[in-house]
């Protein structure tokens, strides 16, 4: 896997959970607040981590651009 592939894998990962935030409210009902608080938490938590991996990513020399499979 290529460092661009990996970028682009963590990019869609943040894309698909910020959609699950973003239909999580509606669930309300269903499974509560109080679970859609942790849910969200988690959530944003998740994809901070995905930011910080992507930014040390970023930091690589372009010589090292190529991700051990």
């Amino acid at each position: 896997m290529t460092l661009e592939e990996g970028l682009e894998l963590i990019e869609n990962y943040k894309k698909g959970l910020q959609k699950f935030l973003d239909v999580l409210p509606e669930q309300a009902v269903q499974i509560g607040s109080e679970m859609i608080k942790t849910l969200t938490i988690s959530t944003k938590n998740e994809i901070a981590n995905l930011e910080a991996i992507e930014k040390a990513l970023k930091r690589q020399p372009k010589y090292e651009s190529g991700l051990s499979e």
